[in-house]
């Protein structure tokens, strides 16, 4: 009688657990997709900024070598003004 009674209960057990299997699969997934994509967007950001001190660099050197002041708000007013 009580075998009897413990089949129900392993039946009815077994559902929610299979179900939190499967969204812990998912979850597993989704947390590889995201660490994936953050190592990849990392990655992307030190190009960027190895893009942009090369820039720098360039502006810089412009600069420089074309003998251009710098700017001067107080004194280099725009003709509207």
């Amino acid at each position: 009688m009580t075998e009897a009674k413990k089949i129900p209960d392993q039946a009815s057990f077994s559902a929610p657990i299979e179900d939190l299997q499967v969204r812990i699969a998912f979850l597993d997934d989704l947390v590889e997709q995201l660490n994936a994509e953050i190592a990849r967007q990392g990655a992307d950001i030190a190009n960027l900024k190895t893009q942009m001190q090369l820039l720098y660099q360039r502006v810089d050197a412009t600069d420089q070598s074309e003998g251009i002041a710098a700017f001067d708000p107080l004194t280099n007013v725009p003709p509207h003004y």
